[in-house]
């Protein structure tokens, strides 16, 4: 890695953080630049603009998140359904580390962004559709071991769990309390 590279990598882990807890609006290029410790000037050196330097860190955070995904749903000890629960009971030790006040980056700029910025949009839809994937890949694996009904429609459940754990995140931000995503827990055995 170049030490331009480097340099840009600096400020989009610096800037993501502080987007994760500020949001888009919520966040300017010298809130970036002071959690990097570096000039403002220097932004402008990696990003011609704000919304490039949030389409970059949605695509980092995307991947970690996909790397981190891939992890603990490829672990082939557990059945696909152990597998899944562990995905989700690990985004709930997260949430409730974070204070219930960060959620899902992801989702958090879907609700901020998706409406107003159509790059920003476009991006956010190929994320989440590559991580509803892996949700999808998994219910057709455990159909196929036969630990989860045959009856499931992949595809369509995937979505439901995703787009409903998203919808936990949410309320769990406004309630400043974990009941929501243990009322998914508690849900998603029973649906598959």
């Amino acid at each position: 890695m170049s030490k331009h590279e480097i340099k840009k990598d600096h400020l989009l882990d610096a800037g993501l953080e502080v987007m994760k807890n500020q949001g888009f609006h919520g966040t300017s290029v010298k809130d970036i630049v002071d959690a990097a410790g570096v000039p403002k000037g220097s932004f402008y050196n990696y990003f011609p603009s704000k919304e490039e330097f949030s389409i970059e860190a949605l695509t980092k955070a995307s991947i970690e998140a996909k790397e981190h995904s891939q992890k603990l749903l490829g672990n082939k000890q557990l059945t696909p359904l152990e597998r899944l629960e562990r995905y989700f009971s690990s985004q709930v030790n997260d949430c409730c580390a974070d204070g219930f006040s960060v959620g899902c980056f992801m989702g958090n700029m879907c609700q901020e962004m998706a409406d107003s910025n159509e790059n920003i949009r476009s991006t956010l839809r190929t994320a989440l559709a590559e991580h509803t994937s892996l949700i999808e890949q998994i219910i057709k694996e455990g159909i196929d071991t036969g630990c989860i009904d045959a009856s499931v429609d992949p595809k369509s459940t995937a979505e439901f769990l995703f787009n409903a754990w998203q919808g936990a995140m949410m309320r769990m931000k406004a309630a400043k309390c974990r009941e929501p995503l243990d009322a998914f827990m508690a849900q998603l055995p029973r649906l598959l």
